[in-house]
């Protein structure tokens, strides 16, 4: 299962993670942040396999070894999704990284993406799809120029991230809200099920109740009404027990700013930089969903959330929809929001037959907790 390669006299070993590797790997995550005006790492403590395999996924990380260090890292999470209006496995591709003692190495990159190919040979899924933030040119140059010796990168779309600053006072809800409970189940999984949304999770009662061991019990559901017909589902996923996003570090003139702009922004309600290497405070809104004709109650479906959120000492919400999504423009005014945009690509080997789908006016929706 393991290959020898050389890349610029770099002896270079290539194999599936085992539990032998989970420290190195957490590590591996912790060292090496994304740099930017806020740098961030994104980390899996204390224990790598905890986040595995969420909501019936099927991960499988292949790791890059050089004089027995993990140097290098990708993830492949197989999952059903909806494309074309039908469910179909996927395959997510994901936490990317090199060391920075290998750094500009493109032969570890190119010989990690073969290594992961030959796995997936065995059991291929239908469509590979990976996402980059849209202001990382660097890497975004590497795979849209056709870099050889590497898959190619189709792009489909991009998405909002927004971080929604959990207000002190929130606003009176005027939807009918209440918690989820097991008899609520398959009003809960047809409305979580969206055919129409290219890329979106296909749920099942099993794969719901999976969450429990992931820390989203179905008490953390919340569901509105209009009448006695269900138009809103979703719950507050804290996934900082087993995945974490971590402030490492501020651009020198945003950390010259920080005390300035906290000290403001207590008086006027804006959102605080937290503290160098502090865990951000964010929970997902996932699973999320709105009935076709309330989607523009999602603003205030938000709203019945920020009480529990702030009970559970979150600080801010997160929940991605399409770039051009219409109420992004809302969800800015209601609340403080920051934004991080990302591009979705279709990845596609030429050893396999690419998956013709529709991407002309199609919705793009992948759920950002299971990436």
């Amino acid at each position: 299962m393991a290959g020898i390669v050389a890349d610029c006299k770099l002896s270079t070993r290539f194999a599936i993670a085992t539990d032998a590797d989970e420290a190195a790997i957490r590590r591996l995550l912790r060292d090496n942040p994304m740099h930017g005006a806020i740098s961030l790492s994104f980390e899996r403590e204390p224990d790598y396999s905890r986040g595995m395999n969420l909501a019936g996924g099927s991960d499988q990380t292949v790791l890059a070894y050089a004089n027995s260090q993990v140097v290098g890292m990708g993830r492949c999470t197989q999952r059903d999704c909806w494309l074309n209006g039908a469910a179909r496995n996927t395959g997510y591709l994901g936490e990317l990284r090199l060391d920075a003692t290998v750094r500009g190495r493109y032969g570890i990159l190119r010989d990690g993406y073969s290594h992961l190919l030959a796995m997936q040979r065995e059991a291929p899924a239908d469509f590979y799809f990976t996402s980059i933030a849209a202001d990382n040119g660097r890497v975004r140059r590497l795979f849209e120029n056709e870099t050889r010796g590497l898959p190619h990168y189709g792009f489909l779309a991009e998405l909002d991230t927004l971080l929604i600053t959990v207000p002190r006072n929130p606003r009176a809800v005027r939807l009918r809200v209440v918690t989820a409970t097991p008899s609520h189940i398959p009003d809960m999984i047809h409305l979580l099920n969206s055919p129409q949304q290219q890329l979106a999770a296909v749920w099942t009662a099993e794969r719901l109740l999976s969450l429990d061991k992931h820390d989203l019990p179905l008490s953390r559901f919340r569901l509105a009404f209009d009448g006695a017909q269900l138009v809103g589902c979703g719950a507050l996923w804290d996934q900082r027990q087993f995945r974490q996003t971590v402030i490492r570090g501020y651009s020198r003139a945003l950390g010259i700013a920080r005390p300035l702009l906290n000290f403001v922004g207590r008086i006027v309600g804006t959102p605080r930089l937290p503290p160098v290497n502090s865990v951000l405070a964010h929970a997902f809104l996932s699973p999320l969903a709105m009935a076709r004709h309330a989607e523009n109650r999602l603003p205030e479906f938000i709203e019945s959330f920020l009480t529990l959120a702030s009970q559970s000492g979150i600080e801010f919400l997160t929940l991605a929809l399409p770039s051009d999504d219409a109420r992004l423009p809302a969800l800015r005014k209601r609340y403080t929001t920051r934004t991080w945009r990302s591009r979705l690509y279709r990845v596609d080997w030429p050893e396999f037959t690419p998956l013709k789908i529709h991407t002309k006016g199609a919705v793009f929706l992948p759920d950002v907790a299971l990436l």
